[in-house]
């Protein structure tokens, strides 16, 4: 099994040598993705009124189960 050093260094040489354009799209794609998922996530105000607004609702018991809002959208619908 490769180093995490020598996979990079092995990467880096096919990437160098590859003429796919659409490979390196695709590769380009994934470490863009990886940068994504690191970033954090923050909440604008009316978001984080919405979350908090719906944790309330569930600690105030104003919720439904899965099967009972099944019932009711069956029933909407007619079913």
């Amino acid at each position: 099994m490769l180093t995490d050093i020598e996979l990079k260094e092995k990467l880096i040489a096919q990437i160098s040598n590859t003429t796919n354009g659409e490979l390196l799209h695709q590769i380009s794609r994934v470490i863009d993705l990886e940068v994504q998922i690191d970033e954090v996530y923050r909440l604008s105000p009316d978001e984080f009124n919405a979350v908090k607004e719906g944790i309330d609702q569930i600690n105030s018991g104003l919720f439904l189960s899965n099967d009972e809002a099944n019932k009711r959208i069956d029933k909407c619908l007619g079913k």
